[in-house]
């Protein structure tokens, strides 16, 4: 099953246009944002993530539709006075709320894959060079198989990614940083300037890419690995 997310836009649902996901309309926030949203009263995203020791952003994504990594279900469980039970059920009826079937032809169904992880821990991928040797880079959309950990829960190890070229990229959106070296840092775009990205990630450290050459935005994601 795959779910129709475009990055970056977590409070619109997608439709599917002749192949191409296109934005429908804003849907209602799932229970869970509702309830963190209720239980934030009037103190700021700031205050309650200092409060809670949490990252603003973080904090701030899941008003928005995110969901938390496992490890951090217990902490919010106790900001919402829920059981660990009850946020394990949040977190499931959240995730199912954004999943839209894909169909099985269109523009990205026929993409390509390209690039290989060439270290898990790190969420760094490899691209060979293509068309003899000319291109390293893809120009056109591509898929990339998820086989790191670094942004769990969002992309699952085990699925495919949709990457568009064409799509640029703002913070917040996940993305493919290429580097001159040759590699390429899977990541949430933090900031871009001066040739470096800085990227975050949901289940691993923040990474600096510098002498960067492309950054490909992820429009579309699995939300459970095939088979």
């Amino acid at each position: 099953m795959v779910t129709c997310q475009p990055s970056g836009k977590l409070l619109l649902t997608y439709k599917f246009v002749k192949g191409v996901c296109m934005p429908r309309q804003q849907k209602q926030r799932t229970r869970l944002a509702r309830l963190i949203i209720e239980k934030q009263g009037a103190a700021t995203d700031r205050e309650i993530a200092e409060q809670r020791g949490w990252l603003q952003q973080t904090f701030n994504r899941w008003k928005n539709g995110g969901t938390p990594r496992p490890d951090m279900y217990a902490s919010l469980a106790d900001f919402l006075g829920v059981t660990h039970d009850e946020i394990e059920a949040l977190v499931l009826e959240a995730r199912q709320a954004v999943s839209t079937p894909v169909p099985r032809t269109g523009v990205f169904n026929t993409a390509k894959t390209y690039g290989r992880v060439s270290d898990r821990k790190d969420g760094k991928y490899a691209f060979d060079a293509f068309n003899n040797g000319r291109k390293r880079i893809p120009e056109g959309r591509y898929w990339i198989e998820i086989d790191t950990k670094v942004m769990e829960p969002a992309l699952p190890v085990g699925t495919r990614a949709w990457v568009d070229p064409g799509v640029w990229p703002k913070p917040g959106f996940e993305v493919l940083v290429h580097a001159k070296s040759g590699a390429a840092w899977l990541g949430r775009l933090q900031s871009l300037g001066d040739g470096t990205a800085i990227l975050t990630r949901d289940a691993g450290p923040p990474v600096n890419v510098r002498e960067v050459e492309a950054v490909h935005a992820i429009v579309l994601s699995e939300r459970i690995p095939a088979g």
